[in-house]
């Protein structure tokens, strides 16, 4: 299977490296310094695994059509990364969306009808060029955006599995990546904003309630939008928290990095899906704002 990853930083980085253990046609689109380093010394993976894999590595959009593109970069990206492959996504070619937030599917869908979704708990973190340190092992779902279901999702899933990437195959992946964009709304913000690790949110009671209020309000209007839950929100903030608490969250990871956050794919879309309706989404609203304004501090 030809697979090509585009936006090889941490996770996309990560799913490459464990496919290349199985797949010989793995290429990985990324930043010329990532990929020189993989070019020079190979791909290499510490922490919970390590290895050392050799996929190819370019920084732009080869000429072939491939059976499966994983879109992995940051949300504020893919509409231009999808405009610079639009030539490869053939007839046949799928298109994987590993992505936190809301929308990006929706964007994959302009340029062909086969869309999957997907969510992962896997942690991963850019060590230096070259490196990628794996920080946690996690379940990955995917499934046909919106709804139903396909045997070439089917077929993903059993390659990701034996590459060592556990994965589920959901005919309701529109339900997790709202799931997960719910999580990420309440656990995201407040971490950064507080530039705490995780586990400190759970450790103090005014948080509590926060994460809760946050995590209700976007239930609302999920349920607003006809979106239904496997899992609820909530045990699933405070079993992350619990799993991760000794981690500082992507959006702070940015922050200090002194880059833009996905805030406006997390909580501005929640916002964005609120008003939609004739909704308010005040407390997503205020973490919109605030996260802005640190941005404009770091930046």
């Amino acid at each position: 299977m030809k697979i090509y990853i585009l936006g090889a930083g941490s996770i996309g980085s990560l799913f490459g490296a464990l496919l290349a253990r199985v797949e010989e046609d793995v290429t990985l689109i990324g930043r010329e310094e990532h990929v020189n380093a993989i070019n020079e010394e190979g791909l290499k993976v510490t922490g919970v695994e390590e290895f050392t894999v050799y996929p190819n590595a370019i920084t732009h959009a080869p000429n072939e059509n491939p059976d499966l593109l994983i879109l992995a970069t940051k949300s504020y990206s893919t509409k231009a990364a999808l405009e610079c492959v639009k030539g490869i996504i053939g007839d046949k070619t799928w298109v994987l969306s590993i992505q936190n937030g809301l929308g990006n599917e929706d964007l994959a869908l302009k340029y062909t009808k086969n869309v999957l979704g997907g969510i992962t708990t896997n942690g991963a973190m850019l060590e230096k060029w070259g490196v990628i340190r794996w920080t946690g092992k996690g379940i990955t779902r995917i499934g046909v955006y919106p709804k139903g279901n396909s045997r070439f999702a089917e077929e993903i899933a059993m390659l990701f599995n034996a590459a060592g990437i556990k994965t589920k195959v959901s005919d309701n992946i529109i339900g997790w990546k709202w799931l997960k964009a719910i999580v990420n709304s309440a656990i995201n913000p407040l971490g950064a904003l507080l530039e705490v690790k995780n586990g400190y949110l759970l450790e103090n009671d005014y948080l509590q309630d926060i994460l809760v209020s946050i995590a209700r309000e976007g239930c609302m209007v999920a349920q607003q939008w006809g979106i239904s839950f496997e899992e609820h929100p909530i045990e699933v903030i405070i079993d992350t928290l619990k799993r991760t608490s000794d981690n500082y969250n992507s959006m702070l990871q940015d922050l200090k990095r002194g880059k833009k956050t996905e805030i406006d794919y997390i909580n501005g879309k929640i916002v964005e899906y609120a008003e939609a309706i004739g909704l308010k989404a005040p407390m997503n609203e205020l973490l919109v704002a605030l996260i802005k304004a640190k941005e404009a501090l770091v930046r």
